[in-house]
């Protein structure tokens, strides 16, 4: 009997692949996926649970940071920054667009924060900014930068009392096997009229089509459930949210999933998490190799976005009842 999914319950599951961890090499074994023939969803059977996620699946440092870069006073680091910074920015350019649109103020709290790369650009642009992460190891990066930031897993209550205009979820979603309770955090951390920013990959993407089970947004093991625009669309509505702003590009994201796709082995934060260094003078060839290949992917990762059919999904959500009594945020 084939499983039921986890996004809209249809029974129209169907098998898709296996695949391994082809990242970090962390788990062992492979890992089934299904796809969703209604909503178009594909994820993992069985779905871990949160415990077997977080104790196995990821290595200590999962994110970028300029201790990764090889020290903040390195040129390879400052390069690597400065690259960071600059297609981050297309972040920050998307939190505008729905900030325009939101007149009750600029508080905004990340739920994945990661070393606060984020929010260190957003708080330049005006924007009053906090962060969360499960890894104290992130929270450290972030807080060292001078950030507001707590370490905590979803449905915590490490912000309890607190409420923000904006919560963003980058890349956050896909990672949880329970996104359902992801959403009621979210809308329980908002201001009312506030806006929740989310980014997945696209799984209805030219990308996802091409590359198959190779795809790095499949991410195996660590994405558990990865969407499409439907299947993300009905998740929303059902939590009772209404959908204002959508896009398909990230500068950051789009080319590097097609560079890391074709040269897993490139890719900075696989390499540092599987802590194989082969000297600071092969590292910085590595990392100016797979720059250029993400150059390389910038024009295909474009040319599929202009075409609605990006690699990544990008949403900025209100609750319905907002609209309906007229909030105007």
């Amino acid at each position: 009997t084939p499983p039921n999914c986890p996004v809209c319950q249809s029974v129209r599951t169907k098998f898709s692949c296996t695949g391994h961890d082809r990242l970090f090499g962390l788990a062992t074994g492979r890992f089934t996926l299904y796809r969703c023939h209604s909503c178009g969803c594909i994820f993992q059977v069985p779905i871990p649970d949160g415990n077997e996620l977080s104790g196995f699946y990821y290595p200590d440092e999962y994110w970028w940071s300029e201790k990764l870069a090889g020290g903040g006073e390195s040129i390879l680091s400052r390069l690597e920054r400065t690259y960071r910074e600059f297609v981050i920015r297309d972040h920050v350019r998307f939190l505008l667009r729905c900030a325009h649109r939101n007149s009750r103020g600029r508080t905004l709290l990340d739920i994945g924060c990661g070393s606060g790369s984020f929010l260190s650009v957003a708080h330049r642009r005006g924007f009053v900014a906090f962060g969360m992460d499960q890894s104290p190891h992130a929270v450290k990066a972030a807080c060292d930068q001078g950030l507001d930031v707590r370490c905590g897993e979803i449905g915590s209550k490490v912000w309890e009392g607190r409420r923000f205009d904006f919560v963003s979820m980058f890349h956050v979603l896909e990672h949880l096997p329970d996104p359902r309770l992801a959403l009621r955090y979210a809308e329980d951390l908002l201001a009312p009229g506030g806006s929740l920013l989310l980014q997945v990959p696209n799984v209805a993407s030219v990308q996802a089509r091409v590359f198959g089970r190779r795809w790095y947004g499949l991410d195996v093991p660590r994405h558990v459930i990865n969407f499409s625009p439907r299947a993300l669309k009905l998740l929303l509505e059902e939590a009772g949210f209404h959908i204002r702003e959508t896009a398909r590009f990230s500068l950051r994201d789009n080319p590097a999933a097609i560079a890391s796709s074709l040269a897993p082995a490139l890719d900075p934060i696989g390499r540092h998490g599987r802590g194989r260094s082969r000297g600071a003078l092969l590292d910085a060839v590595l990392e100016f190799t797979y720059l250029g290949l993400v150059l390389l992917s910038l024009v295909p990762a474009l040319a599929e976005s202009l075409i609605g059919r990006g690699g990544t999904i990008w949403i900025c959500a209100r609750k319905e009842s907002d609209r309906i009594t007229g909030s105007t945020g």
